[in-house]
């Protein structure tokens, strides 16, 4: 990357970044905090579409449905529909309370009470213990409609104005025919009001364009706010691909624009732009999935991530007949979909990491399990099916990706004394590769182990500081150095995850196994259920599966891999401002 600054004259700024969008080159920063009244507009306008897309359900509108002639009317429409309904289900809870009590106290007009109080008869409604009944006036007619529990509902009635030794219950302000036909009115206007949503639904795909144009529209004002200023002269920076500088050039004499290209500061932060070969870039959906992008001064380990990926994916998954259902999915969805899909690498990298699964599987004789396959199914490879012998090669795989991670960082150190540490490091990886043996497996720990351990340590006391500030740091760092250390065995013991996740995948498609095998195929009813065992426990299985390559088969690259390679995945990628203003379109302009 190359960090350049691009001044044009302030009146000409918004034609200098449209023909930057159509460039489609230059990764830009801000000179200053973007912001200004037309930034907020743009962003209430987004928050209101994404309002509206939330509120409308899924329409059958087509691509090319025509926008509304108004879009700020069509929001508050959308908005005020909702808000109405909100209000309207609400009112409707509450009535259906409302009538959910009254109606044992069957239907009467409550204003009867109100006249029948004018002429001398004073009636009351009552919710007390029965008990407590016993305490009323003789003088007061009691009228026991229901009881329900200790409570019984009463009504009382009086030739004049009493008091009660309990709280008398307020009457209903309307019948209970008055609050039913109050409900569904309710529900009319509920159901009118989602019809017109539907029928709203239709601009669903318009207002997504619109939604997708106000984003553009944003980065550009974005891009236009964010500019600095000097006098008459505004400018940007940004960075732009070394081998794309050519055409900045060309575009910046065209237009008049000065140019000041520059190399990245230490304390710049430019975009990573990776590039790989096909099939390393296979890895890419897995990264854009966890959504990490190595930083600029950081290396790129695609294909490492991708070859133990793959090792990865077959340890944890191990099964032939899973990587085979995994390939004809693949090849299912290649078949359907393959035309319409713009990029396929997630269909390649699926074929890639259901065959090395298909090998695996096969290697260790696993189909579906293994307790049900006859015994002379051993697997290409019988060692390998063997627990210790897998859990000594998950160990080496570790040892063998670590010191993959410290010769590289070695290398980008040289000719640098530094390098040396990581030499050291890789010394105390295969000490821990056998010590790790020793004490899990049981090995015999070979002397030269501990010698090799030994120099790699003398090594990171030495080289692990630089020169000028040995001294200084050489007890802090000693100190720290030890906690490493003792860390690094953790890594290397840490990749026995393969072993155990993949143990624990055998183990599961054994026990749906062993279910269905004792229900039988004996009858019709037997057959259906052992079926279903058999699908829903496989099925089941390969989801873990997938869940568990997800969690350890991820962790082992993005953390231990990458923490001894030196990489944080820190960087930004590389996005090149390809905007465009808001009012350039139709449908946006209003």
């Amino acid at each position: 990357m190359k960090k350049v600054t691009i001044v044009v004259l302030d009146r000409y700024r918004e034609q200098a970044l449209e023909r930057l969008a159509g460039l489609g080159l230059v990764h830009l920063g801000h000179v200053r905090p973007p912001s200004g009244e037309p930034v907020e507009e743009i962003q209430s306008r987004i928050g209101r579409i994404s309002r509206a897309l939330e509120i409308l359900p899924e329409g059958e509108g087509e691509s090319g449905d025509p926008p509304p002639p108004d879009w700020e009317e069509f929001f508050e429409r959308v908005v005020s529909l909702r808000d109405e309904t909100s209000k309207r289900r609400e009112r409707r809870q509450r009535l259906q309370a409302r009538i959910d009590f009254w109606k044992y106290w069957g239907d009467f007009d409550p204003s009867l009470l109100a006249r029948l109080r004018n002429r001398g008869v004073h009636v009351h409604l009552a919710a007390v213990p029965e008990k407590e009944l016993s305490a009323v006036d003789p003088g007061v007619a009691v009228e026991r409609l229901f009881k329900r529990g200790p409570t019984v509902y009463c009504v009382l009635v009086s030739d004049r104005e009493r008091e009660f030794p309990f709280e008398t219950l307020p009457p209903p302000d309307r019948s209970l025919t008055e609050m039913r036909s109050a409900a569904e009115e309710e529900d009319r206007a509920i159901a009118a009001a989602h019809r017109e949503l539907e029928k709203l639904s239709s601009r669903r795909p318009a207002l997504e364009r619109l939604l997708e144009s106000s984003l553009s529209g944003l980065e550009f004002e974005r891009a236009r706010a964010g500019m600095g200023e000097s006098g008459r002269l505004a400018y940007l920076r940004g960075f732009c691909p070394r081998d794309q500088l050519g055409r900045l050039e060309q575009a910046a004499a065209a237009a008049g624009w000065g140019l000041l290209v520059e190399d990245p500061g230490p304390d710049d932060r430019p975009p990573t732009l990776v590039t790989n070969p096909k099939f390393v870039s296979l890895i890419k959906p897995v990264l854009d999935f966890i959504d990490v992008v190595p930083g600029y001064r950081e290396v790129d380990p695609s294909f490492v991530f991708l070859f133990f990926f793959s090792i990865f994916f077959a340890m944890l998954i191990g099964d032939a007949g899973y990587g085979a259902i995994f390939l004809a999915a693949a090849g299912l969805a290649h078949w359907r979909l393959g035309p319409r899909l713009k990029d396929k690498k997630p269909l390649f990298l699926l074929y890639l990491l259901a065959g090395t699964t298909v090998v695996w599987g096969v290697l260790t004789g696993t189909y579906f399990g293994q307790e049900w396959l006859p015994a002379t199914v051993t697997g290409f490879v019988p060692w390998m099916r063997q627990d210790d012998n897998i859990i000594w090669l998950c160990f080496l795989v570790g040892a063998i990706q670590l010191t993959i991670a410290h010769s590289w960082r070695a290398l980008r150190k040289a000719p640098d004394l530094t390098a040396l540490a990581d030499l050291g490091w890789i010394c105390v990886i295969w000490m821990m590769y056998y010590v790790a043996g020793m004490f899990i497996l049981g090995r015999q720990f070979p002397p030269a182990a501990f010698a090799l351990g030994g120099l790699g340590v003398l090594l990171l006391v030495v080289f692990s500081i630089p020169p000028r500030r040995f001294f200084q740091e050489l007890i802090p760092r000693n100190f720290a150095l030890f906690l490493q250390i003792i860390s690094s065995f953790a890594d290397v013991v840490s990749y026995i995850r393969l072993f155990a996740v993949g143990l624990a995948t055998v183990a599961i498609a054994d026990a749906f196994n062993s279910m269905a095998a004792g229900l039988g195929w004996s009858n019709i009813a037997a057959g259906f259920g052992t079926a279903f065992i058999l699908l829903f426990g496989h099925i089941l299985n390969m989801i873990l599966c997938g869940m568990a390559v997800l969690v350890h088969g991820v962790r082992l690259n993005v953390l231990e891999f990458s923490s001894h390679l030196g990489n944080e995945w820190s960087g930004e990628r590389y996005r090149p401002f390809r905007a465009t203003r808001l009012g350039s379109d139709p449908e946006v302009s209003t």
